[in-house]
């Protein structure tokens, strides 16, 4: 008679305890239904990419971004938004985005910028200026002056250096291992990528915009750029369409972590 006890009472607890988790279940699912009223799938997207950033930031001790591509600093005053306090190293090769970018560092003190295009060699290069500055590009647009996006607005000679010269002049080759690399050039990314040389594989967690379908003539596709970097010893994190409003979002934020080092589980707000 006891054991028959002990038996019901156990199945009543078992059966209380998955009715809570058939309850807890219902309720996050059906958050999905109530928040298509509110956000859309793509910003839910970039909301848990930035959470996995931020994560990432804690759990690799990141203490320097490198910015490239920053055009008015849209990047970087969102780390600093979500908590990160440490390095930011931002590059724009456009005079009247760097402008905007400086204005925006200005009173940073551990935001520093310059006026420079980031490539796979040192020189000079004509820039593709559109008439949305974001949307420059030493690459021509598949299609042209349909909107604003591929309207080119001029062409401009700047000063290109790879990051490989900017880490040796900079001496931050001891902080590689507490980097993020962010890249967002239009089709530029690979170029920046190997501008890197051997330092690449130093780098803890790199960050690029990844194209689905041709929007740059000549620009590397995805898996071009995923399988270059996989050949690097890094391994994907997460994607994230870029334009949250879109249903076939046709450029992604790339995130993916060097797994040759370690993590270092250390807080990055400083």
């Amino acid at each position: 008679m006891r054991a028959h006890c002990r038996r019901s009472r156990a199945g009543a607890r078992l059966r209380a305890m998955f009715g809570i988790q058939e309850l807890l279940r219902r309720a996050k699912f059906a958050t999905v239904k109530a928040s298509r009223r509110l956000v859309n799938s793509g910003d839910l997207a970039t909301f848990a990419h930035l959470v996995g950033l931020c994560d990432w930031l804690d759990r690799a001790a990141i203490d320097l971004v490198i910015d490239v591509g920053a055009n008015v600093g849209q990047f970087a005053s969102a780390l600093r938004y979500m908590g990160y306090r440490g390095d930011i190293l931002s590059f724009e090769p456009i005079p009247r985005a760097y402008a905007a970018l400086a204005h925006r560092m200005r009173g940073d003190r551990r935001w520093t910028g310059q006026q420079l295009a980031i490539g796979d060699s040192p020189g000079e290069a004509t820039l593709n200026v559109m008439a949305e500055t974001v949307f420059s590009s030493f690459l021509n647009r598949v299609s042209c002056n349909v909107n604003p996006s591929d309207t080119v607005r001029e062409r401009l000679t700047v000063k290109v250096e790879t990051l490989a010269h900017i880490i040796d002049a900079m001496n931050l080759a001891r902080r590689l291992q507490y980097t993020l690399l962010k890249s967002d050039t239009q089709g530029h990314d690979m170029a920046v990528l190997q501008g890197l040389g051997a330092y690449l594989q130093e780098i803890k967690l790199v960050q690029c915009e990844l194209s689905s379908i041709p929007i740059y003539r000549d620009a590397p596709y995805l898996t071009q750029v995923i399988d270059f970097l996989n050949g690097q010893s890094f391994k994907s994190v997460s994607f994230s369409p870029v334009n949250g409003d879109a249903i076939r979002p046709a450029e992604f934020d790339y995130l993916c972590v060097n797994t040759r080092l370690p993590d270092r589980a250390k807080k990055f707000r400083r």
